[in-house]
């Protein structure tokens, strides 16, 4: 077994510390003072004088400790391990010989513990924090089992490198109201890295081949920070992060900000060691911190330093590094963290920092991370296999399709951990019945709120629930429309509110000066404020939306609505331009508050009536100027309007709504409809809110049998009355729908063309020209179509005349053919022109 001197001390000294029996057998049974004396320079004089006083004063077995700590903390030459095994022959101590000698089971085990002895400080804060991070919270506040901990399936959400995030990247940091759109949108399309890129791990998650993650992975001395909204899973993820590390054979540090205090003087060997003894209750010796720092020192690309929650800290990271600082020295946590983030100390550990974003936005060059990682939206089969696990009954599957027909944007929230499990916490409380609480996105956080006040973990202080809740509201309200997402103490004594009154709703952060934005190279000084947050932005802008209807005076009222809908004006090209719809989200928690309203039994009635006629009126003028023929330009905000209208859910009310819109022709010129979720909602729109279409044009190839059946469905089960539609579908489709295609028939009311495509992926036409130029066609596919014409009774036409033609067009816009050329007249036999 060759191993180098330094190896072979580590080694020689892991053995010896392995166990407690061997270290007493070895201390007890070495005449210290013998070998000492006989290993020349490899014990300085100073240390021989040292266990020699030691030897006389308290006996051999103290002064062979006294021996090993001084080779735990490097004080002995380089080699000292081979001389002492040498004069131990030398001496003829068998016994010790053997007790002691490295051996290939040694080296095995040296590898498996990264040279950690057993029952050492390290060994039993890795326990400590093996079990800390083994226990999950419930979203009421209480820990979760230790066994449904341990069951939860371990997933993780997107990660996603900032690029130049202190240069260019402005997406939440400055605490700004943004909706989820824009905040989306921010980061679809940063490159992605795996939680094994972070980890430097070998788990099984997606591998990348962008900078960011080979950089992640081939660089162990690397700071980053890892960014991410309230509820986004952050701590979770520093969690997963621990176990991942111990599973790997690294040494992990989990530290969280909260816990350090901003006046207490740290040195890197207290933080690691002291802090997170005190914070998991073990009581080490002066000698095992030492013991334990100095493996740190000498195995620092084993470790990994993991500083969760920076937005909570009680402190601020000075962004001027002190000079040639002595790492034994103290210091208080803003400067320590910045020695630790500058590099000075630890050069070759990694380093993580978690944190809502704002918090980052000061930081000075010098101590910038060196990747900043966004913690974006689960991906699907995630969010399957915790709904999974959290629902006590049924499936996810079932209920995630049941969330993306009834209620896309209730399915869209899913994707965070935290309203997950909201969600499934709904669904275990109601039952069968949920599915009437979770209609409408308004109706979710009704239930949600009231359940998290129910509880018994729901603490409010001396406040009543609806003066709570009212005062929360307006609170709420007012911050969005000055455009932020931050509430100073000042906000709630405003509203006589207090910490203790909005802790399950809000969390509270120490920071410095909030506004202060002017100079990132500024050294961060000064008093610091608290400042409180929704612990996510749906929660604030659903109380927003609950003082709109509840309490915004009518006047006021209908001033706001016209706020909620984007302004269309035509560009100088004559198309229609959408402006900024700064208020999408807040929109959609008003149309389910209006669905809603006459549940709300404390609200005035004539109140009631006016606010909602205010509100269908903006409403219906908006949909009026945005579906006209020069909306190609709008139409992401039409599908949006679409899917946001999914939230009415009210028969009464949507009556009414379809009766403003009654002498409009709608212009609905979409072809693809590449997600699900618009699909779905033109399904609800068609049905419930359209009389009148001027033109239809759908490309429905890629569609779903069900899909496809809701769409003639969703027609015939309307009244509307549609001038001409054109589908685009392939010859399969139209050979398995023609029945489907015939029961539409009376609802036209001059022309139905279907336009079939073959098997060419690549589309060569333009939109323009509103028919899809595709290669194929199938004459087999018009025979039960043409059948089903031929049976049709036409005195059920509600026109006089009705055109259907089938086109088949080739390839490259060339060519083609007519393959069913039908006139239908009322009260006649349909006339085949082909």
């Amino acid at each position: 077994m060759e191993l180098t001197l330094e190896k072979h001390d580590q080694m020689m000294l892991f053995k010896i510390s392995n166990g407690e029996d061997l270290k007493k057998e070895f201390c007890t049974k070495l005449p210290i003072v013998d070998i000492i004396e006989q290993m020349g320079s490899f014990v300085s004089q100073k240390y021989k004088t040292n266990i020699k006083e030691i030897e006389m004063k308290n006996g051999s077995y103290a002064a062979t400790k006294r021996f090993v700590g001084l080779a735990t903390v490097n004080k002995l030459k380089t080699g000292w391990s081979r001389q002492l095994l040498q004069t131990i022959v030398r001496l003829d101590l068998k016994y010790v010989e053997e007790l002691i000698s490295l051996k290939q089971a040694d080296l095995e085990e040296f590898n498996e513990r990264i040279g950690i002895p057993r029952n050492s400080l390290l060994d039993r804060l890795s326990e400590k924090q093996r079990h800390h991070c083994s226990i999950l919270k419930c979203p009421m506040g209480r820990n979760d089992s230790i066994e449904k901990s341990r069951a939860t399936p371990v997933v993780h959400p997107q990660l996603n490198v900032c690029v130049d995030h202190f240069k260019k990247n402005t997406a939440f940091t400055d605490g700004r109201y943004k909706s989820s759109q824009e905040i989306r949108k921010a980061y679809e399309k940063a490159p992605r890295v795996s939680f094994k890129d972070v980890t430097k791990s070998k788990v099984e998650t997606p591998e990348f081949t962008n900078k960011g993650s080979k950089k992640l992975r081939e660089q162990h001395g690397l700071s980053l920070c890892i960014i991410g909204a309230a509820g986004a899973g952050k701590t979770t993820m520093t969690k997963r992060m621990v176990t991942t590390c111990m599973d790997e054979k690294k040494m992990p540090f989990l530290i969280p900000f909260a816990q350090i205090d901003k006046d207490e003087r740290w040195s890197v060997k207290t933080l690691l060691t002291k802090f997170l003894c005190r914070f998991h209750d073990l009581k080490p010796s002066e000698e095992e911190i030492d013991e334990a720092f100095h493996w740190i020192l000498a195995n620092q690309e084993k470790c990994f330093l993991i500083f969760d929650g920076l937005d909570q800290s009680s402190f601020v990271i000075s962004n001027e590094p002190i000079e040639n600082p002595d790492i034994n020295d103290e210091f208080l946590p803003g400067d320590l963290m910045s020695l630790l983030l500058s590099r000075k100390f630890l050069p070759n550990t990694r380093i993580a920092v978690t944190s809502r974003p704002h918090s980052l936005v000061q930081f000075a060059p010098a101590i910038q991370p060196d990747i900043v990682v966004f913690l974006n939206d689960l991906l699907s089969d995630d969010v399957e296999k915790l709904m999974n696990h959290y629902l006590d009954n049924g499936t996810a599957s079932e209920m995630l399709e049941k969330l993306r027909t009834k209620s896309p944007r209730i399915h869209q929230l899913t994707r965070n951990p935290l309203l997950l499990r909201l969600i499934a916490l709904l669904s275990n409380e109601k039952g069968e019945n949920v599915w009437t609480y979770v209609s409408t996105i308004a109706k979710l956080f009704f239930e949600v709120v009231d359940l998290l006040q129910l509880s018994a973990h729901h603490e409010r202080g001396d406040i009543d629930v609806e003066v709570l809740n009212r005062k929360l509201a307006a609170m709420a309200f007012y911050k969005i429309i000055e455009g932020s997402v931050v509430f100073e103490q000042s906000d709630l004594e405003r509203y006589g509110l207090s910490g203790e009154n909005v802790q399950d709703f809000l969390f509270g952060v120490l920071s410095s000066n909030h506004n202060n934005r002017t100079s990132n190279n500024a050294l961060l000084v000064g008093l610091l404020e608290v400042f409180f947050y929704f612990h996510h932005q749906s929660t604030q802008e659903f109380f927003s939306a609950r003082f709109v209807l509840e309490q915004l005076p009518v006047g006021e009222f209908e001033e706001f609505v016209g706020k909620l809908f984007p302004r269309l004006e035509k560009g100088a090209d004559g198309k229609l331009k959408v402006g900024e719809d700064s208020f999408a989200n807040l929109r959609v928690f008003v149309i389910g508050m209006v669905n809603e309203m006459k549940n709300r039994h404390q609200l005035d009635e004539d109140e009631i009536l006016r606010k909602k006629n205010i509100f269908i009126n903006f409403l219906c003028d908006h949909l009026r100027q945005l579906f006209v023929e020069e909306a190609r330009g709008v139409m992401e905000h039409q599908r949006q309007m679409w899917v946001d209208m999914m939230d009415f859910r009210d028969e009464e009310l949507n009556r009414e709504i379809r009766q403003h819109l009654n002498d409009f022709n709608f212009l609905f010129n979409f072809g693809y409809l590449p997600v699900a979720a618009h699909r779905e909602g033109f399904f609800h729109f068609m049905q419930h809110f359209v009389s009148n279409v001027r033109y239809l044009w759908l490309d429905i190839d890629e569609w779903s049998d069900d899909e496809i059946r809701r769409l003639f469905q969703s027609i015939q089960s309307s009244t509307a009355k549609i001038e001409e539609m054109e589908i685009l579908m392939n010859p399969q489709q139209l050979e398995q729908w023609s029945d489907h295609v015939v029961a539409i028939l009376p609802h036209l009311t001059r022309k139905l063309e279907l336009v079939l495509d073959g098997d060419v992926d690549e589309r060569t036409c333009s939109c323009v020209n509103l028919e899809l130029r595709f290669l194929g066609g199938d004459e087999r596919a018009c025979r039960k179509l043409k059948e089903g014409i031929i049976n049709f009774d036409t005195s059920n036409l509600q026109t006089e005349e009705l055109e259907v033609e089938v086109v088949e067009v080739r390839e490259h816009m060339g060519g083609g053919r007519t393959l069913l050329d039908v006139v239908l007249r009322r009260g006649q036999p349909p006339q085949f022109n082909n």
